[in-house]
């Protein structure tokens, strides 16, 4: 499959046909384009590639997850970038119990959560100070957002460990409420209590590459091209 446009664009097709295994070429129409392959002027040559068999896949690991409120699921969703508990009308830090195998790990206090693919881990996870890891790796990442205690670094969990997170929100002086928000799109209200449970069940990603340069040649590609586009 081909797919025109940016990074964004890449995501959703992704997540709508993950289940027909299908590998996808990603052509850049938009603006750093890490998950795209090629740019226009060189798509052709791309595909005369991909036809001569010239071409390799990366395996991109997803995430499953649902939202647990009062013992019933509400909300269910897929995501290959990150799910993110963030404050969003919630005028101050909350709780964030995380437990990783039914074990109560940490509790972040703050603004936020990240639990971030290694394809994620170059997106907000990177902009919050997480680690990156290379896209065929089976981690999952969880970074905090502006923690108020420590620990403030991130910590990488496998992708076999099935992660939940408990939103604990103070009664006393409500102001809003919390919210759960998937590849930076599709935002969903969260509830003091609920329970969110996040694991990777074998759901992936293909995406086809073609050029010779490595994941770490690209990232400094990129990112030098991010800084220098900022500045």
């Amino acid at each position: 499959m081909i797919v025109l446009g940016g990074d964004g664009t890449l995501l959703r097709a992704c997540k709508k046909l993950y289940r027909l295994d299908i590998p996808m070429l990603g052509i850049n129409f938009g603006h750093l384009g890490y998950l795209t392959e090629c740019n226009p002027d060189v798509a052709l040559g791309a595909i005369d590639k991909i036809v001569k068999g010239e071409y390799t896949l990366e395996n991109r690991i997803m995430l499953s997850g649902e939202v647990i409120r009062n013992g019933k699921s509400v909300y269910s969703f897929v995501a290959l970038n990150e799910a993110s508990f963030y404050r969003s009308t919630l005028l101050k830090a909350f709780n964030a119990e995380l437990y990783i195998n039914g074990m109560l790990t940490q509790t972040v206090v703050g603004d936020g959560l990240i639990v971030a693919t290694p394809t994620g881990s170059t997106s907000y996870n990177l902009s919050a100070g997480g680690p990156v890891l290379t896209p065929n790796s089976k981690n999952i990442v969880l970074t905090p957002i502006s923690p108020k205690y420590f620990p403030r670094s991130s910590l990488v969990a496998s992708g076999d460990d099935k992660i939940e997170v408990k939103i604990i929100v103070d009664s006393i002086v409500k102001t809003g409420n919390p919210a759960l928000q998937i590849d930076g799109d599709n935002a969903f209200e969260l509830n003091d209590g609920d329970v969110i449970k996040i694991e990777h069940r074998g759901e992936l990603a293909r995406t086809i590459k073609i050029t010779e340069q490595s994941f770490y040649q690209i990232l400094r590609k990129k990112l030098s091209k991010a800084t220098y586009d900022n500045t």
